[in-house]
């Protein structure tokens, strides 16, 4: 299968529930001031990365995020469905606590082997459908500079399965910046994790790291 030459994977900007560490998954929550603030600073930032292509999430947070990189880059950014983040059923809207949740969302769903909540996606959807946009892009664009701008679950999860880390251990990886960008690179013949949570256009002083 042919790939892209590189990935360069976004993170979403800051919203109210980032900022409130309520659990969002699929809940179309909107970016704050903050978040839109952040968006154009990662905009800035990718504008000499050589993307062609770029695809986001569908949901407002992301959507927007990508709206905003697109129009510096002059690239139209294309929704889908396929790189949204988890849906976490009943637990959307809530905080997560020790006494309610053990681990990260994504991998406990990978150990239980099932939703982790009534109404929850679980975690061998989640991974097809972002393999199905992961092949999609291949088909679309290999030997390209793509963007993808989505969620910090669903970005892990596509990370490990390019990378090969196991699903129970997507928690040791960290995507807690809002707009963080990470990078796999292809053009070696296989793909390699080469940048992950970078958020170095935050590092101002303006926007300071979410809690969760």
């Amino acid at each position: 299968m042919d790939t892209p030459a590189r990935l360069l994977l976004v993170r979403h900007g800051v919203t109210d529930w980032n900022r409130e560490r309520r659990w969002q998954g699929h809940t179309d929550i909107p970016l704050n001031d903050e978040g839109r603030a952040q968006a154009g600073k990662v905009a800035e930032r990718l504008k000499d990365e050589g993307i062609t292509a770029l695809y986001t999430s569908d949901l407002q947070r992301a959507a927007e995020t990508a709206d905003t990189i697109g129009r510096a880059l002059g690239v139209d950014a294309v929704r889908t469905t396929a790189f949204r983040e988890i849906s976490l059923g009943e637990l959307e809207g809530t905080a997560p606590s020790p006494d309610t949740h053990r681990g990260e969302a994504v991998s406990e769903t990978a150990r239980n082997g099932g939703p982790l909540a009534p109404g929850a996606e679980a975690f061998e959807t989640l991974e097809a459908r972002l393999v199905e946009g992961y092949r999609a892009i291949c088909d679309a664009h290999a030997g390209e500079t793509v963007g993808i701008v989505s969620h910090g679950g669903a970005l892990r999860t596509l990370i490990a399965h390019l990378v090969g880390i196991a699903p129970t251990h997507i928690d040791r990886m960290s995507l807690k910046r809002n707009t963080c960008v990470s990078e796999i690179d292809f053009r070696l013949g296989h793909p390699q994790l080469t940048l992950i949570n970078c958020g170095r256009h935050l590092d101002d002083g303006t926007s300071a790291p979410p809690r969760a």
